[in-house]
């Protein structure tokens, strides 16, 4: 071969040439690769902080909330109501003793003077400490800061529930002293990679806790300033790059911790990685990249050296040609950025056609190679976008359920409570709560069943209800069941809510509407118009008194039933034509609800 200068160079040399300059950009795209891939741990590291920090502050969150619970329990009992301190005295020492992560119980008037104490004596005053002063000016359950008990000296943690009077007058405060050394026990358990911290700071930017110890980071000092600085002044959550007191450089992922979202924050729970972890995941896939590249050159030289022939010369570039294209598909696809199908984005055309049976084979093999590999990369990009989708689709339905479920225990507690206010037949009081937890586990059992994600049918869903409180209150008379409605699709907590209706009719027709005389049946009737729903339940009895009205019946049960009417959106109407009938229409929003 002769330049347009007349320097003369073998074909051979020239292809060593273009291998030795081929390493060049290859360094360019290893070097682009790595950077990115840099980013990308980074970015993973910093969400895995995020994660751990969030966790950690759901874990601080319960015990926030049972700590209130506690509280707003012990604030209801009349012994507290009245602060009587004499009474009041054993049960704070019992509730201690069952709670050893706590290192004192006390109450105190309004003028933060304690009344009772599992620890304390009488008399003492607590007015300066700041969940005192909080409890007393805001009424409201209040998270203190970094103290020091006066009982052992023991760094804690404090929290007050204010003692309201039947009159809505602030009686005094309960407050719980948390020992800051119980969060050992809860971190026990968790396992931590080398370097990596996690802490906890009070509002003032006081440690509160610090895992595993050190002494550069000791409990009841204050945090770095250039970590507290952007952490109290910034966003609920974020992460932040800096160098901690020991001197090392981490990912700081914090979460603001608040009792109700117009506060401010009353903790902060901090999560630190360590910024060498990137390079401890980048560094050795790039030592691998590189090692691959440099046998890969070797190995091209010597093929180069041995088998180059210049009758092959146009066919063996072609190949390599084709090769390269095939090689460089994914790196072009990983550039493509916001596209449905990346991989092989940009399409490689066939080659010419070679009719040799050694040559011409590899070519078309290759070829078709490069399709099967284009397709796989096609179908593994909508795979995974698939299965993003579906793991967010069931994170988000586990927290539903989870809310939901929570909601149910609610409903029964308040059905509970209001049941014992006024039991007087234990008996009764069985059945009754038997047939309500039976209909609302019904429902869920319906939902777990049905393929329509997130409603039931309310025809079918009525027709159960019937037959389980038939079934519950074990009657000898036969009851003949005629459901009369239309397919009604219903989202979940409406469906509760029109179960338990159905439940206090039931009942009700059970007690009062079975006449011995004729056979009994009970009617159920749903149709819908629009968004109207119209539902009767009606039995063939006696049928209801003379100025019958449930607001004035003695039995919880018709209360209950009005109640609910109201929260499905309608009105309890009744009439005695034939037996004891009742009516409510009530709008049904939309057939199916997402979860």
């Amino acid at each position: 071969m002769k330049s347009k200068k007349g320097i003369y160079i073998s074909i051979k040399r020239a292809q060593y040439y273009i291998v030795l300059i081929s390493l060049i950009p290859a360094l360019i795209i290893i070097s682009i690769s790595e950077n990115r891939r840099a980013r990308q741990w980074e970015s993973i590291t910093a969400q895995e902080a995020l994660n751990q920090a969030r966790s950690i502050a759901n874990l601080q969150y319960s015990i926030t909330e049972a700590t209130r619970q506690m509280l707003a329990t012990l604030a209801a009992l009349p012994e507290f109501q009245r602060l009587d301190g004499a009474a009041m005295k054993p049960i704070l020492q019992n509730i201690h003793a069952q709670n050893n992560a706590y290192l004192n119980f006390t109450a105190i008037d309004s003028e933060g003077v304690v009344v009772a104490s599992s620890r304390l004596e009488a008399g003492v005053n607590l007015k300066g400490r700041p969940h005192i002063e909080a409890v007393l000016h805001t009424a409201g359950f209040s998270p203190g800061a970094y103290i020091v008990g006066l009982v052992e000296n023991t760094p804690s943690f404090s929290f007050a529930y204010p003692i309201i009077s039947a009159k809505g007058d602030l009686k005094g405060a309960i407050a719980a002293t948390f020992k800051l050394s119980s969060y050992e026990a809860y971190m026990k358990d968790l396992s931590i990679p080398r370097d990596t911290i996690l802490g906890l700071v009070d509002r003032y930017g006081t440690r509160l806790f610090y895992y595993p110890p050190s002494e550069t980071n000791p409990i009841g000092k204050p945090i770095k300033y250039e970590i507290w600085d952007p952490m109290q002044n910034g966003s609920d959550s974020d992460v932040l790059l800096n160098t901690g007191s020991d001197g090392k450089k981490r990912y700081y992922a914090y979460t603001k911790l608040r009792i109700r979202p117009d506060e401010a924050p009353y903790m902060y729970v901090v999560y630190g990685i360590p910024y060498n972890i990137v390079l401890d995941r980048v560094l050795p896939i790039l030592y691998q990249e590189l090692a691959l590249l440099l046998f890969t050159l070797g190995a091209a030289l010597l093929l180069t050296r041995l088998v180059y022939d210049r009758l092959f010369g146009r066919r063996l570039s072609a190949l390599v040609d084709l090769t390269q294209s095939i090689g460089r598909a994914p790196e072009a696809s990983q550039a493509v950025q916001g596209t449905t199908h990346p991989a092989f984005h940009t399409p490689i055309p066939p080659p010419a056609p070679d009719p040799t049976p050694d040559l011409g084979v590899i070519q078309r093999e290759l070829y078709a190679l490069y399709k099967t590999l284009q397709d796989s990369y096609r179908k593994q990009q909508e795979y995974e976008v698939h299965l993003q989708k579906a793991l967010q689709e069931k994170s988000m339905l586990i927290k539903e359920v989870h809310h939901r479920v929570k909601n149910d225990f609610q409903l029964i507690l308040s059905m509970v409570r209001l049941q014992s206010e006024s039991c007087e037949d234990i008996e009764g009081f069985r059945e009754s709560m038997e047939s309500r937890i039976a209909s609302m586990s019904l429902v869920h059992q319906m939902l777990y069943e049905t393929e329509e994600q997130g409603c039931i049918d309310l025809g079918s869903y009525g027709r159960k209800i019937i037959e389980l409180v038939i079934s519950l209150k074990d009657t000898l008379i036969p009851i003949t069941i005629d459901v009369q409605t239309d397919e009604i699709p219903c989202p979940l907590d409406k469906a509760i809510t029109f179960g338990l209706l159905l439940n206090e009719l039931v009942m009700n027709s059970l007690k009062h509407g079975i006449a011995s005389t004729r056979d009994t049946r009970f009617t159920l009737d749903l149709h819908k118009t629009g968004d109207l729903v119209s539902f009767t339940f009606k039995d063939n009895g006696i049928g209801l008194p003379e100025n019958f009205s449930p607001e004035h019946s003695r039995g919880l049960g018709m209360q209950l039933a009005l109640g609910l009417a109201e929260q499905l959106g309608g009105k309890l109407r009744w009439d005695s034509c034939g037996g004891a009938a009742f009516h409510v229409d009530f709008p049904l929003e939309c057939g199916v609800t997402n979860l």
